[in-house]
């Protein structure tokens, strides 16, 4: 699990269910992109499944990035995970920091890049 800008992790889905990890952290909300969320402790967990490419639909991109936009608007620190922490979830992070600093989305991604450098994005996430 990377930090990737204050208050906003990304990592695979095993760190998900390490509750020690997750408190280590501070972690507040978990954003699973996956099938499978698997509960542990009293943090918030919310389920917005997603596949890798061009399958899925803007619908499910758009939701999870409001998700991680609005927790950080309140005030939660939020890991966003996905299989292993390299397209989906960095993906879905980028947008959502592109979002509540009002940076551009390639400047951000260089540095998600920089801080998770696990962080290889199917080239579907481009053309969103």
């Amino acid at each position: 699990m990377d930090e990737v800008v204050d208050g906003i992790f990304v990592g695979p889905e095993s760190d998900a269910s390490d509750e020690v990890l997750l408190q280590k952290h501070g972690v507040d909300t978990v954003v699973s992109l996956t099938h499978s969320n698997p509960k542990t402790g009293d943090i918030t967990r919310v389920d917005v499944p997603m596949i890798d490419g061009p399958q899925n639909s803007y619908q499910a991109f758009a939701e999870a990035v409001e998700t991680v936009v609005e927790q950080r608007e309140n005030g939660q620190r939020v890991l966003v995970h996905c299989s292993a922490g390299s397209s989906r979830s960095p993906s879905v992070a980028a947008a959502a920091i592109s979002n509540l600093t009002e940076t551009d989305l390639k400047d951000v991604f260089n540095q998600v890049i920089e801080r998770r450098s696990e962080t290889d994005p199917h080239e579907a996430w481009f053309v969103r």
